[in-house]
């Protein structure tokens, strides 16, 4: 029994001998704190904001298409037959799902547009952390703000 114990004992210390002294250097950054201080970043959000700016004013144009044709509509709603009523309203209804669907659209549009523009601000990033990690001599690199892997050797 004494001796069992002296072998996991010795087998604890070995293990134990064994970690440390491949002890592994970990690195840990915040990549997005790291993008938004890049000088690109801000270029990026610019560009990315006069799109979005410019897809609003077409929104609001729409908008005030639409309020437009229904002031007439109510103005001259009296004096309509049915059919004309019918007609109006079903024009209504389709300029509002056609702006509503270029809403949705424009936010889609954004996104990808953002997406564009800041790819390449995150692949400098990234390649800035492998160089510094190849030159520290570090196994691994985590991202703070995701919890994921930047490097591994």
């Amino acid at each position: 029994m004494k001796n069992m114990i002296k072998k996991a004992a010795l087998t604890l210390l070995a293990v134990g001998a064994f970690t440390f002294a491949n002890a592994q250097k970990i690195a840990h950054i915040s990549l997005d704190s790291l993008v938004s201080m890049m000088p690109e970043t801000k270029t990026a959000k610019d560009v990315a904001q006069k799109y979005l700016k410019d897809l609003e004013t077409t929104v609001g144009q729409m908008e005030d298409e639409l309020q437009k044709k229904y002031n007439d509509y109510l103005a001259g709603e009296a004096g309509m037959s049915d059919l004309v009523k019918k007609t109006k309203q079903d024009e209504l209804n389709s300029l509002q799902r056609r702006i509503e669907d270029f809403r949705m659209q424009a936010q889609q549009d954004y996104q990808k547009k953002y997406g564009e523009l800041t790819a390449p601000i995150m692949d400098k990033a990234k390649k800035g952390i492998e160089a510094v990690a190849k030159e520290g001599g570090y196994k691994y690199v985590l991202d703070t703000s995701s919890g994921v892997v930047l490097y591994s050797e």
